[in-house]
């Protein structure tokens, strides 16, 4: 990752002490409407402020409502750039829907983008992302691609070189990081990282809902195989005991399940970007 403004925003994401991440992407009712555990702010508010969290993926309606409620200071905020509604005739065709300097003003951290790649959008797809790592290069902000190979492939050897081939194409283009469906069979992560991980965060999505079981397992392969860290939301947010899945994903991606205390100094700042920027210097104050 290039230039000191992109490695300073990235840090926010990262645990300092391990180098891995848990960030959470919550910018699942743009796409599929009303989700139970993203309803409302006050569902939202009994997990975000879990200190195994280190960063948030929402569209800029969202960031705006959460940073308003003081949600989202002390964590790294990632504004999602591009979206479709599972309701319309090509969902897998995200179209931009907001700008870098947008996220910027709203105090995103990196942008994030999902490219969902259905043997049809090529182009488009790959036009959209070369433009937004231009846009955000401009500003020094990291950009996530969400990665989601949507051809069916009969053999396992092909839907692997297809993956692969595709994140080598978001490389090329100057993605910073990028979240990855962790594979059916998990040994082939080392597969999907080799080549990768030298220069590009990988991080792995949960995907639907299973036992917290096989998502511990997941994050243990996760940190053997040297990538980057979790991007769970549904495994997360779904969860009656939300917080005690972050605490076990915390001990085994973060290497600490320790709770850190929460700031006890307030300011009077102006708006919520500013607070957020300035959260995390009001901790190292307090501690």
């Amino acid at each position: 990752m290039n230039g000191t403004a992109k490695r300073i925003r990235w840090s926010h994401f990262v645990d300092r002490r391990s180098g891995r991440g848990i960030i959470v992407p919550m910018d699942h009712g743009l796409t599929i409407g009303p989700v139970e555990g993203l309803a409302s702010v006050e569902q939202l508010s009994r997990w975000i402020g879990h200190p195994g969290i280190t960063g948030i993926i929402a569209h800029k309606g969202m960031v705006e409502r959460l940073g308003s409620h003081g949600l989202l200071n002390g964590i790294g905020v990632m504004i999602h750039l591009n979206g479709m509604m599972s309701l319309a005739p090509t969902p897998d065709r995200k179209e931009r829907l907001t700008s870098v300097e947008a996220a910027l003003r709203l105090g995103a951290d990196a942008v994030s983008l999902q490219l969902n790649f259905d043997g049809k959008n090529d182009a488009h797809n790959l036009a959209q992302l070369g433009a937004v790592v231009d846009e955000a290069q401009q500003y020094g902000l990291p950009v996530l691609t969400m990665l989601y190979d949507k051809v069916s492939c009969d053999a396992q050897e092909q839907r692997v070189n297809r993956l692969k081939h595709l994140m080598r194409a978001c490389v090329e283009l100057g993605t910073d990081a990028l979240k990855l469906a962790a594979p059916d069979d998990l040994a082939l992560m080392p597969t999907l990282l080799e080549g990768i991980v030298e220069h590009t965060a990988v991080f792995f999505a949960g995907g639907a809902m299973r036992s917290e079981a096989e998502i511990l397992m997941m994050a243990e392969e996760v940190v053997r195989c040297g990538a980057t860290g979790l991007c769970v939301g549904r495994n997360i947010f779904q969860r009656e005991s939300a917080r005690a899945t972050l605490s076990r994903l915390q001990e085994v991606v973060l290497g600490s399940n320790t709770v850190v205390p929460e700031p006890t100094l307030t300011w009077d700042l102006p708006d919520h970007a500013s607070q957020m920027r300035w959260s995390p210097v009001v901790e190292e104050v307090v501690k």
